[in-house]
């Protein structure tokens, strides 16, 4: 027996960077301005270490209930209202981030053209002048919507982005490469650039620390909000593929656990990449324009008027980037919405009065979906009752307990998703939530196009940021983490368990007070920043509003 190397799986660990890679670095120079440099970056080192502990208690959750949708890990360890809460929070986050990206993109975009010299409002040209009255930032968001974002938003595979996943990454190193080089040679710390007369007036030593807690409270969402991917991970689970060296005799179960075990590494991975990225930007932005630095960090540059050829590509890079993350939004967001309304349909062609209730059966603890092979499906008592089960007490022994419904893998044969626990299954009835491709255009049109709308109403994307991190953020990333974990070691007994379990339970009792905690009192802050003159939305650096 010899121990052998693990294997590399770059294209997961792509998929997962993209996943977490946006709009969201843009205002982390903004949030480290808040905090200043030392509580900045031990912002971001904790948030990446608390991701990284939430990814883990997911999966292992996904593993123990052989359930691979995030609604239906929740709905079977929390219970229904745990999924009806995270279905509202899916959306909402999904739809905010899509939003944000959406304003993202229009901002870079805008910038972009402004600075050619067709599209320049200083320009005498005749020619040039006719584009520049055709030409406006609405116009050329809907353009480009139309090309490029809505076309993406349709995959119905999350593999089907993995060819695109690692460009979107590679998309931010470039932003942060050309951050560090503008902050080396014209920034104000660095006293190297043309615009280093201002080094004289800035007090190195009040960039150290925040001025006061409530700046920390303000930036701790605009953080979270940057790493935040739990939506995608468990589909990202699912697809993978054991490793080819899993020889254990029981091959369902040593799938599952090898599996974990690659998740595990690709979460370490691709967080501690994505917290690295983080740090540059953050703190090499906010040395460039110290007390100046603005919500975008993009607008810092005036690509318009300073024709800074790095920054330009910088900016092309990021507006790639962000056009990939974005459909990794609208797929979770259209599976949600696509049970919501199969549910609705249930509910109407059957009627109220014929609904059962799954999981309101006497000596059963989780609900079994759908009623499905119920005498092969052994209840949570008897499986920690009987002195000879070598089950996990969350495995439930169903064949094939997925809901496939966004054709996440291929398999032949599904059950109800968990969130159709209320609807009626009569004899010879199969369930298929598979979208027709109509339906899925339509889904995917209805989502996407709102984002649109909402976003060409919306000017800047920091409160969109600290409302989303304040938010569904903290209930997807922390809470029902946290919940999960309670669960999953409150009916553990036994002396050699007893530790362990405590600790366990400590944990996500941590989890969700803090991000309780966190949530209110960042979502409040924010909502108060746009009432209060003083945090106002900043007069923009390059001479706009």
């Amino acid at each position: 027996h010899h121990r052998q190397c693990a294997r590399i799986h770059p294209g997961s660990i792509s998929n997962l960077c993209s996943a977490t890679l946006g709009a969201g670095a843009l205002s982390l120079p903004y949030a480290i301005s808040l905090t200043g440099i030392v509580f900045g970056i031990l912002l971001l080192i904790f948030s990446a270490y608390i991701t990284i502990v939430s990814i883990d208690i997911i999966i292992d959750s996904c593993r123990r209930t052989k359930l691979f949708q995030y609604e239906d890990v929740s709905v079977r360890l929390v219970g229904p209202a745990a999924g009806r809460a995270l279905e509202v929070s899916l959306l909402v986050f999904c739809f905010g981030t899509a939003v944000a990206y959406i304003v993202a993109v229009g901002d870079i975009l805008d910038q972009g053209f402004r600075s050619t010299r067709y599209f320049s409002e200083s320009d005498t040209d005749s020619e040039a002048s006719g584009l520049f009255k055709l030409y406006n930032r609405e116009r050329i968001m809907i353009l480009f919507w139309g090309i490029c974002m809505f076309p993406l938003s349709l995959q119905r595979h999350v593999e089907a982005l993995e060819r695109f996943s690692s460009w979107g990454v590679l998309s931010i190193s470039f932003l942060v490469m050309a951050a560090v080089i503008h902050s080396i040679t014209h920034g104000d710390i660095m006293e190297m650039g043309n615009d280093s007369q201002r080094t004289r007036s800035t007090d190195i030593s009040s960039m150290l620390w925040p001025k006061s807690f409530w700046d920390v409270v303000q930036a701790f969402p605009i953080i979270i909000f940057a790493f935040s991917c739990q939506v995608n991970v468990c589909a990202i689970y699912e697809e993978l593929s054991p490793d080819q060296t899993t020889n254990a005799p029981n091959n369902e179960i040593s799938e599952l656990e090898s599996k974990q075990r690659i998740m595990g590494r690709i979460t370490r991975n691709g967080i501690i990449l994505c917290m690295s990225l983080y740090i540059c930007i953050g703190l090499f932005g906010f040395l460039d324009f110290s007390d100046d630095t603005d919500d975008n960090i993009l607008n810092n540059y005036c690509i318009q008027t300073t024709h800074d050829h790095l920054m330009m590509a910088a900016s092309a890079f990021v507006a790639a980037a962000v056009v990939v993350a974005f459909p990794f939004n609208i797929l979770p967001a259209r599976v949600t919405l696509r049970l919501i309304l199969e549910r609705f349909r249930r509910r109407q062609k059957f009627g109220t009065s014929r609904l059962c209730r799954v999981n309101s059966r006497p000596n059963d603890d989780y609900a079994t979906p759908g009623e499905v092979d119920e005498a092969a499906v052994p209840s949570l008592n008897s499986l920690q009752n009987d002195d000879e089960a070598t089950v996990d007490p969350l495995y439930v022994g169903v064949t094939d307990p997925l809901l496939d419904e966004d054709e996440f893998g291929d398999r032949p044969h599904f059950i109800p998703h968990m969130s159709m626990e209320e609807m009626p299954i009569t004899d010879g009835e199969s369930v298929h939530l598979d979208s027709s491709p109509v339906e899925h255009f339509l889904l995917t049109l209805l989502l996407s196009g709102s984002a649109l709308i909402v976003a060409l109403l919306i000017p800047g994307i920091s409160v969109v940021f600290g409302l989303m991190g304040g938010t569904a953020a903290s209930i997807i990333s922390f809470i029902l983490p946290g919940l999960f974990l309670m669960e999953t070691y409150s009916g553990v007994t036994g002396e050699e368990n007893s530790r362990s379990s405590k600790k366990m339970k400590l944990l996500g009792q941590f989890l969700v007070l803090g991000g309780s905690l966190m949530g209110v009192l960042s979502t409040g802050v924010t909502i108060n920043g746009l009432f209060s003159p003083k945090n106002s939305p900043m007069v923009h650096v390059c001479g706009g509003t």
